[in-house]
């Protein structure tokens, strides 16, 4: 019956391979009284079909009830081993599953290629640019062809000469075309001359790949925007060491990058950079310091992207004042109740002063931002000027899973001589504390569980305490044996929004349960609580699935990994939220994932 539902070439592999394991057999059988013991394996599930839930269609094979999968929709994606230059990645938007448990085969495509080099606009009457090399970050991508896929994405570094070359997926019928991102290299290094990204600005543009294509790709053009001004300080002395560059957004909902060329001031401050083709909206000039420079990062926002400009000019104030340290001394009550220094936490002061009248789109901002010492301490750089002593707002990140808390957007105070100590107690986390067990209820061992916020908690928040959010490192704990018991160590709440978590539960292959998210666990709505019990975790039934990879001709592909993706249908979240994207991008849920054995196969542990 099994051989009549299953792919002759499945058949055909695993006979294959039951031969060479009956072979090894003889010689494990020929060297009992010498060899060492062998743990024993999984128990075995089943001997026959009648040991599996017929009913729902699982078959016995491999001494595993495959089948009886949950209702999906499922999709995929493939990816090729590293080694196999020959073989494309692939999205599968549909991936069915019979209700014996069978895939089929999974097969990878042979790439297409986009090579080509970079070279720099030559404006006319010029015959050739200047012999520099032009060196830049080519990024590739394409949107994903399920709700909620990763997509495609590859990155590749041009050679010096401006030479790349691009494997990438085939592009096919009804697909997205690909959005090539050419970013110049800003490396300087001392007597290398201007650096490519001082000679051209980025490049987007979309490209369809059918067939292996050669181009050449231009950098900059004869009718792009230029901005240019000068900066100068409180003693109307030019800034040098500044490093000018525009961000702007080529895509409205996207956040913005850097779109322009970049330049460094001289001694006059003076700059002038080339804006890239086909930017929406406006653009910010950002000038920072660099090298031995100091002084205040200026923004110089709302500046047209549609045509040049000159005369933007920024003109540091005096109310910025001088320069002056602030020692930040972290400390928390840790586990045992005493106080104790808290290392590796990063600490960063951030205060934005608005320019005069005449000027009101600039901001000239005073940040800093260090890692505590073993001592617990940093030392920033800031300015002491009335403008913006009171502007002054303090973030603290502790190390990863860490039971202390953070620190948001505290208001900081400097003393009125060269050097401010201010000791910060960190709060403490709320430990979200429960035992994860199978699906039979016994406890699991050596089981990951990762808490991470939900989208509910990012998306109520607005723009800053949002990506503040996002960059806390997760929390992650292995529950013990026996036990199955886990506690982690999370923020009850930031910004005045409490936190709301989904726990990734990912279970050992050897415990045959399936990899589980449970959304929506919300902390206690208390500040004095110091725990909140998430109670037993029981697993669903684990399905068992499974498939075969296989390259273009049909030859088994070993080393190849499946991702398997529950695709969201619910998108309802998007309208209960204050700050949701306005593309509603609600991830396609991992599954499970497994890289191909010899024989190709891939064997997968799905949630019921």
């Amino acid at each position: 019956m099994i051989a009549r539902a299953l792919p002759t070439r499945l058949v055909t592999a695993r006979a294959a391979r039951s031969s060479r394991v009956a072979a090894g057999a003889l010689g494990v059988a020929a060297c009992l009284a010498g060899c060492l013991s062998v743990p024993p394996g999984p128990t075995p599930m089943c001997s026959s079909n009648a040991d599996c839930d017929r009913a729902h269609g699982e078959v016995c094979e491999e001494n595993v009830c495959w089948g009886n999968p949950p209702p999906g929709p499922f999709a995929g994606v493939i990816s090729p081993p590293t080694t196999r230059h020959d073989l494309a990645p692939r999205e599968l938007p549909q991936l069915p599953i019979t209700d014996f448990g069978w895939m089929g085969d999974l097969a990878l495509d042979a790439p297409v290629v986009l090579s080509g080099h970079l070279v720099a606009f030559c404006p006319p009457p010029m015959v050739t640019c200047d012999a520099i090399p032009l060196g830049a970050t080519i990024t590739l991508s394409r949107r994903s062809q399920f709700q909620g896929g990763p997509g495609f994405k590859t990155i590749v570094n041009a050679a010096g000469d401006g030479a790349f070359t691009i494997p990438v997926p085939r592009t096919g019928t009804g697909d997205d075309p690909y959005t090539i991102t050419v970013v110049p290299d800003d490396s300087q290094q001392p007597d290398a001359g201007r650096s490519p990204a001082e000679h051209a600005p980025p490049l987007r543009t979309a490209i369809s790949i059918t067939n292996n294509t050669t181009q050449v790709i231009e950098l900059g053009g004869p009718d792009l925007p230029v901005i240019s001004g000068t900066l100068t300080n409180r003693n109307s002395q030019g800034l040098a060491g500044y490093r000018v560059v525009a961000l702007g957004r080529w895509d409205p909902t996207a956040s913005p990058v850097e779109v322009s060329s970049v330049d460094y001031t001289d001694a006059t401050g003076s700059y002038s950079v080339t804006l890239s083709d086909q930017l929406v909206g406006s653009v910010e000039l950002v000038a920072r310091p660099t090298g031995s420079a100091t002084g205040p990062t200026i923004h110089l926002a709302n500046i047209d992207a549609s045509k040049s400009s000159a005369q933007n000019d920024a003109f540091e104030p005096a109310t910025l004042g001088d320069q002056v340290e602030l020692d930040v001394v972290v400390t928390g009550v840790d586990s045992g109740g005493m106080i104790s220094l808290v290392r590796g936490a990063t600490v960063s002061v951030t205060g934005s002063q608005a320019g005069s009248l005449s000027n009101a789109l600039t901001t000239f901002e005073v940040s800093d931002e260090q890692a505590t010492d073993a001592n617990g301490t940093v030392r920033l750089q800031l300015r002491n000027g009335t403008g913006i002593t009171s502007l002054y707002r303090l973030s603290i990140i502790p190390p990863a899973s860490s039971s202390l808390g953070v620190v948001f957007d505290q208001k900081v105070t400097l003393a009125s001589g060269p050097v401010t100590t201010l000791p910060v107690r960190l709060p403490s986390r709320v430990a979200l504390r429960g035992t994860i067990v199978d699906s039979s209820g016994t406890p699991l061992g050596n089981v990951a569980v990762t808490a991470r916020p939900s989208l509910r908690f990012l998306w109520t928040l607005d723009a800053r305490p949002q990506a503040f959010v996002a960059a806390i490192p997760a929390a992650t704990a292995v529950t013990p044996d026996k036990t199955g018991e886990f506690v982690l160590w999370v923020d009850p709440n930031v910004a005045l929004v409490w936190g709301d978590y989904d726990l990734t539960i990912e279970p050992p292959a050897s415990a045959r349960a399936p990899t589980y998210i449970k959304a929506g666990i919300e902390t206690r709505r208390d500040p004095t609580a110091e725990t909140t019990s998430v109670g037993t975790i029981q697993l669903p039934d684990p399905a068992y699935v499974h498939g075969r990879v296989a390259g273009p001709g049909g030859d088994t592909v070993e080393g190849a990994e499946l991702k398997l993706f529950l695709v969201s249908t619910e998108l309802s979240l998007c309208s209960e939220v204050a700050h949701a994207p306005t593309t509603c991008p609600i991830p396609a849920q991992l599954q499970a994932r497994d890289m191909s054995d010899s024989d190709g196969l891939v064997r997968l542990t799905l949630p019921r």
